[in-house]
């Protein structure tokens, strides 16, 4: 099992993170080499780029997205609760209502971006 970050808006509007398991299912066939996820409806996938030294201040996100990690690092904090996110990374963005949550990086980041239908 595979765990990703999912950060969402809760029933009073501050951004909270939540480690979500991801399940897998054999695939066909042979079952034995490999296994998939149920699918997640995508309408785009984008990279982005934040320089050295960026940030964003508090504030939702107008789409959902999943944001995978590339190479640098990033730091993300919701409702005071800070999480670093590098490659390899998983991060299922939710929060597009209520007060968001806020980013920086000092070493800059890459990510693929798919936003999600």
């Amino acid at each position: 099992m595979t765990t990703i970050t999912r950060i969402y808006a809760d029933p009073d509007g501050h951004a909270r993170f939540e480690d979500v398991a991801m399940e897998f299912t054999p695939a066909e066939p042979p079952p034995e080499v490999m296994s998939v996820s149920a699918p997640l409806p995508a309408s785009a996938v984008l990279f982005g780029r934040g320089a050295a030294g960026g940030s964003h201040p508090e504030q939702p996100e107008h789409r959902r997205q999943l944001i995978i990690g590339v190479a640098g690092s990033v730091e993300i904090t919701a409702t005071g609760e800070t999480r670093t996110f590098g490659p390899g990374d998983v991060l299922l963005v939710e929060d597009t209502t209520g007060t968001g949550h806020s980013s920086r990086s000092a070493t800059g980041f890459t990510a693929a971006v798919v936003v999600l239908a």
